[in-house]
């Protein structure tokens, strides 16, 4: 039989190989010097666990972000509205009539292209009017489309401006056109707006995109 001094000396032997464990009391006691490197792997965080709050400022640069990992859509670099319903006025200066609105975040010194559409009548020998419109790049409706028949007519917007009294736009899509200017940095909501030169305006199928040039 072994004896005492041979079993004191074994069992010592096994604590010093195995270590000793420390139980950690109650809550928040995990400090960072407890876990290991490496340790807190992908698949231990638990989804939608890191927030916004939670990465320090600037701490994701760059070239911590995959190629198309980041969406043109999510930084707001484009966008686009539509309403399909019917509206119609009679106001003959520009009026909103509930959309559509395209809001786009521009960077400094970037452009920003937009197209317009718009299916429209007038009553009587009238024209329905359509403007962009933006509280600080264009805060004075600029028309962009126009037309004079009374039955329904889909046009497009197109750069420049026709003759005076004319119609504006085009009816063919494959010849729309983007307009294309700066606007200032910053968070920028463009909308269209409408009016009749007399009688009723009638829209319908309206649509705005928008889309920022870097």
């Amino acid at each position: 039989m072994p004896s005492p001094a041979s079993i004191l000396a074994l069992i010592a032997l096994f604590v010093a190989l195995g270590g000793t464990a420390t139980a950690l009391q109650g809550r928040n006691s995990v400090k960072r010097d407890d876990i290991a490197p490496k340790a807190v792997s992908t698949n231990k965080i638990a989804s939608k666990a890191v927030t916004a709050g939670k990465i320090r400022g600037k701490a994701v640069r760059q070239g911590h972000i995959a190629d198309n990992a980041v969406g043109p859509w999510k930084m707001k670099l484009n966008a686009t509205g539509a309403v399909a319903g019917e509206s119609s006025t009679t106001s003959t200066t520009p009026v909103d009539l509930g959309g559509p609105t395209a809001t786009v975040k521009v960077p400094s010194g970037a452009l920003v292209a937009i197209q317009a559409k718009a299916t429209m009548r007038a009553t009587g020998s009238n024209a329905a009017r359509v403007y962009l419109y933006e509280p600080t790049a264009v805060p004075n409706p600029s028309m962009v489309m126009r037309t004079a028949p009374s039955s329904f007519q889909t046009r497009y917007s197109v750069p420049g401006t026709g003759a005076s009294g004319a119609d504006e736009g085009v009816t063919s899509k494959v010849r729309s056109g983007w307009i294309v200017m700066e606007v200032p940095a910053g968070t920028r909501s463009f909308q269209l707006r409408f009016s009749a030169t007399g009688g009723t305006a009638i829209f319908k199928e309206r649509r705005l995109t928008v889309a920022v040039i870097k």
